[in-house]
Order: structure tokens, then C-alpha cells, then sequence
């Protein structure tokens, strides 16, 4: 591929700048950034992809460019919708996704990037991790990393998860290391499957198993948020049946004892007992049966929504979107069914819904008919619905 070497613009070099003095230092000094095996970022055109649980993932890697190489890349919406963050994040160069959405123009701003000579980084699994472990992935990126004709490599963040879980209120000071994996090999006549395969074993480690020097030692209230990825009784099965009670511990509703979440996110019950891991709770919880009963709503909560058209959320500049968005927020109750929502007054059939995604621990969106229809959880789990939805709708986003 060839590209061209013109330097970068000021705008860019600007906003490089303000996160050269705000994020990236934070990042470098309340997580000890390290590269492991003396290896450094490869050089552009390429792609970089790995795991991502964190917040902080894109400025942990842009801790190790130097200034004019930022990385470029894509983003889900939630940072690139208004105000002067989201203009900094457009002139480093990142892009906005809907991630499971078709979106062709996006694939020629990628191009673009890549022609420019920039490294574009992609998280794969089109959002941050909930529990730490490997999600699926959003096999067009695959058929991407395969038809660009750039190298791809596989950048791993070790201690992400435990450093600040995306249900966490508060970020962990865990010692994160980055371990730049080779370029992937393409060659031969491969199948997306075979590509996915090969893309993915790379980045497909348990990040809630990590070394003991990478495991905070403390944590300011690291409890505070786990109902929302812990969003079920493992026994009772009971949605809202787990409970913080103090920051620190948990109680649920089948047990009279208290749980201690510890900094790294594991709990323990009893002083002296082994750990359990809160990733094993979450799995025991989504395998549950759904509670019967047609005409009984599973989930409820109160909400503010907005609606706002397909096109615009995914081709119109982030301004227009919030301002289409401000005359259109409102207060509704939102109920979960086994064959549809009640989204205020109005009733949307689960099979009528095409595509939906979570953004930032406490945002939904759904689109169907053309519509997309936004709610902003003030309580609640937005897992809990995310996960509901998949498993009475599975159509949704395939």
C-alpha cells in the first residue's frame, strides 16, 4: 500500500497535545504503563486491534508514540457526540461507529487513514469488555483487517480489566503492561472463520487471570457499580437481587452474609477463603432461565429516552446529532416482555428490532423501522437488558 508522508496538521497536533498533558500522564502514572519484550508500536500504514475493558485503552497505547504519530481509529459513538472532547477525539483522527450498523462511509475514512500512513487502531469486539473475558466479534472487521492489504497486529493490554472494570465507578492502580503480538499471516486461501480464528488467538486470554504484581493492591470503593454486571441472584435468579451495600461489599438476596469485593474484583465471603471470581458469578447468571409468564414484564426501569434517525446518528457531523437529541429527551418507563418492549407509549415488537448496542455502563439503543430509539439508565442494568434481548431476540444484530 502506498501512502503519503505529509506531516500532520496543526489540529491534530493539537489535540495530540492536550492528551500528551492530561490522559496520557494520568494513565503513565496511576498504572506504571510498560512495554514487555522491548518491542515497540510497529510503524504505519497498519492496523492495530486487542483486547479492551478499559476506558483508557486508546491513550495506554498512544503512551508510546511520539508527537505527529498518534494513533488514528474508530470509537463507538458515545465519545463522539458533542462537546470539546469529542472535537479533539475527530482531529487526532478517530471515527464514530455504530458498530453492528452497516456503515460503507466509514470504511473509506479507514482507507483514508491507512493511504495517509497513519496506524489505525480497531477493537474488534465492538465495545469494552463487561467481565473481562473475550466477547464476540464483529466478523466484518475480519473481512477489513483481510481486503486492506495492511499489516495487522495483535497489541495486548495486560491488566485492563482489573485496572478499571467498565462497571466500575473508580479506576485501580494496577501495574499494565503492553505486549505487541507479530502481524497476523493472511496467506493463503482463508475462509472469514479461519480469519477470525487466527485474529483472535492472540488477544483470547481470561484478562481476569493475570500475575500478582499486575493486581491492584487497593481500591477506593471497588464495589460501587458490580450490580451492574452482577445483575442477577445466583441462586434465586432474581433481577436487582444483588445489592451494594457500602462500597466495599456486596449482599444478595439468598444469602444472609456479606460478600468483600476485593480491588482486583474477586470476592470473597469469609476472611481467609479462597477468592471466587466475579467473571464466574456473571456466567453462572446468564445461563439462567428467564422467568415465565407472557403478559409479566422480565425487567423494568425509568429512563431518559430520545429517539433520532439511522441516518443522521450515523452519517451527519456529532453536533447535529445532540441537537436533534436535546428536543426529544423525555422521561418514559421502559418494560421488558418475552415478545416486546413497552418504551413508554409506544410498544416495539422484539422481532422487529434489527440492530442494538450498549455505550458508556448506563446507555441503550435499539433500532427498528428505521428509528433509533436511545435510553439513559439512571438505575438499573444496561447488561441485564443487552443480554435478555439477545437471548429472547437472537436475530438482533446478526
Amino acid at each position: 500500500m502506498v501512502h503519503n508522508t505529509i506531516s500532520p496538521p496543526l489540529r491534530q497536533i493539537a489535540a495530540e497535545l492536550a492528551f500528551r498533558s492530561t490522559l496520557i500522564p494520568f494513565s503513565q502514572a496511576f498504572w506504571d504503563l510498560e512495554m514487555v519484550d522491548g518491542h515497540e508500536l510497529p510503524p504505519g500504514p497498519c492496523f492495530i486491534y486487542g483486547n479492551h475493558s478499559g476506558n483508557y485503552d486508546p491513550f495506554i497505547y498512544n503512551a508510546f508514540t511520539r508527537l505527529g504519530e498518534a494513533t488514528a481509529g474508530v470509537m463507538t459513538m458515545e465519545y463522539l457526540e458533542s462537546g470539546p472532547i469529542a472535537a479533539l477525539f475527530q482531529a487526532v483522527g478517530i471515527r464514530g461507529t455504530r458498530k453492528w450498523v452497516p456503515e460503507p462511509h466509514l470504511i473509506r475514512s479507514i482507507y483514508r487513514m491507512l493511504e495517509a500512513g497513519r496506524r489505525v487502531v480497531v477493537f474488534p469486539e465492538g465495545g469494552r469488555r463487561w467481565d473481562g473475558r473475550p466477547a464476540p466479534w464483529i466478523a466484518s472487521t475480519a473481512k477489513l483487517f483481510m481486503r486492506a492489504g495492511a499489516p495487522v497486529y495483535p497489541v495486548e493490554i495486560i491488566g485492563s480489566y482489573v485496572a478499571w472494570p467498565r462497571w466500575a465507578a473508580w479506576p485501580r492502580p494496577a501495574h499494565i503492561k503492553v505486549k505487541v503480538h507479530p502481524a497476523v499471516d493472511f496467506s493463503g486461501a482463508l475462509t472469514v472463520e479461519e480469519a477470525l480464528r487466527r485474529l483472535q488467538a492472540p488477544i483470547a486470554a481470561d484478562e481476569t487471570e493475570v500475575p500478582e504484581h499486575v493486581r491492584p493492591g487497593w481500591a477506593f470503593r471497588p464495589a460501587v457499580g458490580i450490580d451492574r454486571l452482577l445483575y442477577r441472584d445466583p441462586v434465586t435468579g432474581e433481577f436487582g437481587g444483588v445489592k451494594v451495600t457500602d462500597g466495599y461489599h456486596i449482599s444478595m438476596a439468598s444469602q444472609s452474609s456479606r460478600w468483600r469485593v476485593l480491588p482486583d474484583s474477586r470476592l470473597r465471603q469469609r476472611p481467609g477463603e479462597a477468592p471466587i471470581s466475579s467473571a464466574d458469578l456473571y456466567e453462572t447468571i446468564r445461563s439462567l432461565p428467564l422467568p415465565e409468564g407472557i403478559d409479566k414484564p422480565i425487567l423494568t426501569t425509568r429512563a431518559v429516552t430520545w429517539t433520532s434517525g439511522v441516518g443522521s446518528v450515523a452519517l451527519h457531523p456529532a453536533h447535529r446529532v445532540h441537537e436533534a437529541r436535546a428536543h426529544r429527551l423525555q422521561h418514559a418507563d421502559l418494560s421488558l416482555y418475552h415478545d416486546r418492549i413497552a418504551w413508554g407509549e409506544t410498544s416495539i415488537a422484539l422481532e422487529d428490532i434489527r440492530y442494538m448496542g450498549m455505550e458508556r455502563s448506563d446507555r441503550l439503543w435499539i433500532i427498528s423501522h428505521g428509528v433509533q430509539r436511545n435510553a439513559h439508565f439512571s438505575h438499573g442494568s444496561v447488561l441485564a437488558w443487552y443480554d435478555t434481548l439477545l437471548r429472547l431476540a437472537p436475530h438482533i444484530n446478526t
